[in-house]
């Protein structure tokens, strides 16, 4: 008999009681919605970082491209509240030092080159990181920064001056350009 009753003993502490897992189960579900407003936030800025870093990349680029081949690049772009129908999109164009005038930024949907202009595909931020906003509340419906062969700046609007990129819930970047080409997050 002690035999059986010391088996039966092992076999009892081998699993958990109904009530025991009904309290981890309650405690767990406690812990997830005390969590979940820092995980929203945490999300919500982690989309406005990238947002920030990704055309603050864009534009290095661009500086980068110049230099490299002695083309000039802009990047050129809309603004949320613009009536264009590419708001809250921008993309990278080039064109040889001797062409005078820039590829018309929303007249070719897509990516093209030719032998003295480019423009590459529109980087769109209602898909990429839906809730930023570039320029929320500037008045101005574009915004561009270009750079010549030397990594110059030589020209941009007052939107990119600096350009401010928004989260719906408040928080926002700033992406500034120097004039000796340099890119900083704020």
């Amino acid at each position: 008999m002690g035999g059986r009753a010391g088996r039966a003993r092992e076999v009892g502490r081998r699993g958990y009681t109904l009530v025991e897992l009904v309290v981890v189960v309650g405690i767990l579900i406690v812990m997830t919605y005390a969590g979940l407003p820092f995980f929203s936030a945490m999300m919500q800025g982690s989309r406005l970082d990238a947002a920030a870093r990704q055309i603050a990349g864009d534009v290095r680029e661009a500086r980068s491209k110049a230099t490299q081949t002695g083309w000039q690049y802009q990047i050129v772009g809309y603004n949320v509240g613009g009536s264009s129908t590419y708001k809250n999109q921008y993309r990278l164009v080039g064109k040889t030092p001797a062409e005078t005038i820039w590829p018309a930024p929303d007249t070719q949907p897509g990516p093209f080159e030719s032998a003295t202009k480019m423009a590459g595909p529109w980087i769109n931020f209602n898909q990429l990181y839906p809730g930023v906003s570039l320029n929320q509340s500037n008045s101005n419906p574009s915004f561009y920064v270009s750079f010549n062969s030397q990594g110059v700046a030589f020209e941009w609007n007052s939107s990119f001056a600096p350009l401010n990129i928004v989260h719906d819930s408040g928080p926002s970047r700033q992406v500034s350009v120097t004039s000796a080409g340099s890119v900083k997050i704020q």
